[in-house]
């Protein structure tokens, strides 16, 4: 027998409604961390690997650190986002501050 606080009450519903739903969005962020760290991690190992011995990582590229960086490129994509919304949030703002001192 459920007692009459776990029945039919409304508020615990919601409650868990938005905890789906909540862990649902924190899981798909956590699926995104992982894959970029696991492509960005693969990337930066691949490029150290195939360093020339004795130069610095970007001194002499050879053809196995091209490969590094493009894995690094694709574990930084679902991030480049943020990175062009920036430039655009700073435009805009520039853009409204220049417009509203003339």
């Amino acid at each position: 027998m459920k007692s009459k606080l776990f029945g039919k009450n409304p508020f615990l519903d919601t409650f868990k409604v938005v905890f789906v739903g909540m862990f649902g969005a924190i899981s798909a962020y956590m699926m995104i961390g992982l894959y970029s760290a696991l492509f960005t991690g693969i990337g930066y190992y691949i490029a150290q690997k195939y360093n020339k011995p004795n130069t610095k990582l970007l001194d002499d590229l050879q053809t196995g650190q091209y490969v590094g960086f493009v894995f690094a490129f694709l574990g930084l994509l679902p991030w480049f986002k943020y990175f062009f919304a920036s430039f655009m949030m700073e435009g805009g703002s520039y853009a409204f501050s220049s417009i509203m001192s003339e």
